[in-house]
């Protein structure tokens, strides 16, 4: 058995070192300091299909922060569409919650991630359609928590497993612009007891609000609690320097172990781009699984 134990470790080395090969390629700078970026594959080089510039710079696989400081507009524009626009793990079985069009989303149903009762699931952003609350408390049995400042309705029970606050989350505890109570996700679950509890889904459509809430919830580690991720990406990426930002966020929550299963283009933002030979969007709604609470 331990002979085999080697074994196996050997192989998951070489299978590792296949896969850098073939993704990265290595740069040793003056310094000595070693860093990876994404290799291009050589047939892409020199592709001068339609798709030759995409394939060459939108990368799928996030380069490391340092790498992204170096990155065109084009590039980083190419690389934020390319990488929310694709997968990079399996769930074998996703149900949706809530309505088809707007409003509903996919759960991970797979054993391991699926919501076991009791489970806790955080819902941001309802704008009056509470269809994936409702649903995901009725087939899970979890106690859901909807929050959504912006609807001008008070706080209530809304069923015996569904509560609605009028709160928002945001990157810091305030009062905002338009007087609505915000909380960092740290500070809502300590209001509602939940301090050492797992989220087992977190859902989040707030409006660009997600890019100042998440660095937030990664750099307190509360986002390490949560064991599935929902949530509505909005922007074009057309700035240089804000999409830069945006990719280090997307960064981060890969490197804390989250990954992608589902991916939905919303066709209500669709837009054009001349970088790109197809059709995009402003908003993606992307389904995570974080892979560092599965449960055995």
């Amino acid at each position: 058995m331990k002979g085999r134990s080697v074994f196996v470790g050997i192989l998951a080395c070489v299978v590792v070192a296949l896969v850098i090969m073939t993704h990265y390629r290595m740069n040793i700078h003056e310094d000595g300091v070693v860093t990876y970026t994404v290799a291009v594959p050589d047939q892409d080089v020199n592709d001068n299909t339609p798709l030759g510039g995409l394939r060459r710079q939108g990368q799928i696989i996030l380069p490391s922060k340092d790498a992204m400081d170096n990155m065109s507009a084009a590039a980083a524009h190419l690389t934020y569409h390319s990488y929310l626009d694709n997968i990079d793990t399996k769930c074998s079985r996703k149900l949706r919650m809530g309505n088809l069009g707007d409003g509903g989303w996919e759960i991970c149903d797979d054993r391991g991630y699926r919501p076991v009762k009791p489970c806790i699931v955080y819902s941001f952003g309802i704008n009056n359609d509470f269809s994936f609350d409702d649903d995901t408390a009725r087939n899970y049995e979890c106690d859901v928590f909807s929050f959504d400042p912006s609807m001008k309705t008070k706080s209530y029970q809304r069923s015996a497993r569904v509560r609605f606050l009028n709160i928002g989350i945001d990157g810091e505890n305030r009062l905002n612009e338009q007087n609505w109570e915000m909380h960092t996700l740290g500070r809502l679950k300590d209001m509602l007891n939940h301090t050492e509890k797992v989220i087992d889904v977190l859902k989040m459509d707030i409006e660009r609000s997600e890019w100042s809430s998440l660095p937030e919830m990664l750099a307190s580690q509360s986002l390490s609690s949560v064991r599935q991720l929902l949530v509505e990406y909005h922007d074009q990426c057309t700035d240089r320097d804000q999409c830069i930002r945006r990719l280090k966020v997307l960064k981060d929550v890969h490197d804390l172990g989250f990954r992608k299963f589902y991916v939905h283009k919303n066709p209500v933002c669709q837009i054009k781009s001349t970088l790109f030979p197809v059709v995009r969007t402003q908003c993606y709604e992307v389904h995570y699984i974080n892979t560092r609470l599965e449960v055995q």
